[in-house]
């Protein structure tokens, strides 16, 4: 019988960060993900990769 559940990742997101915000920014945030398809974490995920890229350069 197969396993169920998730298929494991091949890169695991172990870290855990959680932000405070006002009111008004998470739900920008929160209407900003759904209107792209997005979740919260993946959105903040994106800004965070962006802003890195940038620092880079």
């Amino acid at each position: 019988m197969a396993k169920a559940g998730r298929p494991k990742a091949d890169v695991t997101k172990e870290k855990v960060v959680s932000v405070r915000m006002k009111p008004e920014d998470y739900e920008k945030l929160k209407k900003y993900a759904d209107s792209s398809e997005m979740t919260v974490t993946e959105v903040v995920q994106k800004g965070v990769s962006i802003i890195l890229d940038k620092e880079k350069h």
